[in-house]
């Protein structure tokens, strides 16, 4: 008698690679957990964005750091900022079967340059910078060019992590627009906000930011409020 055992064996294993009693939320729970994530993060970053502080064309100066916002709008842009972070993975799920590859590199990229310049910036600002712009012995180590460190490895880490978000910004709204995958609008406001990034704009206080952010920012929230508001299975 042949022995069969073996035929089993995939059916052993896979019952060992399921969930045990304490199961994964389900896709429907995880979208709109990932559309809260993002419409929240996306407000909180404009609001931050508007409210971070310039001195003097300089919002990174030890003046610009006493300034009226600090440290309220650097906490809402790292809070936002990692409510972002949090919500870019399953807002790739959701648009996935309608972004092609151009969207999936475009996700990856802006995730990447968000995580390396973004998130490095805000933590520098708000526990190196910060502090050392209100202790009287060190605010001489906060740099005169706007850079807070003043370092060349510093300012290569926002350099390279900007160029990569904003690759990913235009990749993703072109995707998104290419594929009519949301609203055109909503496509559009994600490449402006790209192109906002690397116009002359000059450093006015309440201006500045609310340009910078508010484009990415109103275009990730709508999406957010689509994966909230989404009737399709799943």
């Amino acid at each position: 008698m042949t022995d069969t055992t073996h035929l089993h064996a995939p059916h052993h294993v896979e019952a060992f690679d399921t969930p045990g009693p304490f199961r994964s939320p389900t896709w429907p729970t995880l979208r709109r957990l990932t559309g809260a994530a993002l419409a929240t993060g996306g407000a909180a970053c404009i609001v931050g964005g508007t409210l971070h502080p310039i001195v003097d064309g300089n919002a990174h100066s030890v003046d610009a750091l006493h300034g009226a916002g600090a440290p309220w709008a650097q906490i809402l842009l790292g809070v936002g900022t990692t409510l972002l972070l949090l919500g870019l993975p399953g807002m790739y799920a959701w648009l996935a079967p309608r972004v092609g590859v151009g969207g999936f590199v475009g996700v990856v990229a802006y995730f990447i340059g968000n995580l390396v310049t973004a998130t490095g910036h805000l933590i520098v600002e708000l526990f190196v910078a910060y502090p050392f712009a209100h202790d009287p012995d060190t605010a001489r180590l906060i740099a005169d060019d706007d850079s807070m460190l003043g370092t060349t490895a510093f300012e290569l880490l926002n350099t390279v992590g900007g160029l990569v978000m904003l690759a990913g910004m235009g990749l993703l709204g072109a995707s998104l627009i290419r594929n009519r995958a949301v609203p055109l609008w909503i496509g559009v406001l994600t490449l402006v906000g790209m192109v906002g990034f690397m116009l002359p704009i000059p450093a006015v206080e309440g201006l500045s930011g609310f340009l910078y952010e508010a484009p990415r920012g109103i275009a990730i929230i709508a999406i957010g409020v689509l994966m909230l508001r989404s009737r399709r299975p799943g």
